[in-house]
């Protein structure tokens, strides 16, 4: 019986120590959003594929935030709404935003290229191993739509 507990014990030792590795975390940090979209930028929104970008140096109603790199919002090949943040996760700098042509994001400068068509934001091919940060709380009420995290 001590040969079966010493054989138990190990396992599960072995076990939880093989499934506590950490997993890394996206290199974009945390940053507060808050955009409510105009009724124009609303209307753009409205069919699949399309996409609205929200950059530091516009200008925009009082109280909005953008993130870390500035904010993407767009509606993916199944109909949905997403939001992302412009920045990318290789390099990490807001200065260094995504360019998008639906369906895809590319970096200027280590040239990851993300994939939009369905809001996962994975990278395809480049350097990239994190997906853009996409931010969930992504709300279409009325004649707006409103982004917060």
């Amino acid at each position: 019986m001590n040969r079966f507990a010493y054989i138990l014990f190990s396992v599960a030792l072995f076990l939880s120590v093989s499934s506590c590795r950490e997993e890394e975390e996206n290199p974009i940090p945390e940053h507060n959003v808050n955009v409510c979209t105009p009724y124009t930028d609303f209307m753009q929104l409205r069919n699949a594929g399309s996409h609205i970008e929200y950059k530091y140096g516009n200008y925009y109603a009082a109280g909005t935030l953008l993130g870390y790199g500035g904010i993407l919002i767009f509606r993916d090949y199944d109909n949905k709404l997403h939001a992302a943040d412009l920045a990318c996760p290789v390099e990490a700098d807001n200065t260094i935003t995504v360019e998008v042509n639906m369906p895809y994001a590319v970096c200027p400068k280590c040239n990851t290229k993300y994939d939009l068509t369905f809001g996962f934001c994975s990278p395809v091919s480049g350097p990239g191993k994190f997906p853009l940060k996409i931010y969930q709380s992504v709300f279409e009420a009325g004649d707006y739509i409103q982004v917060r995290n």
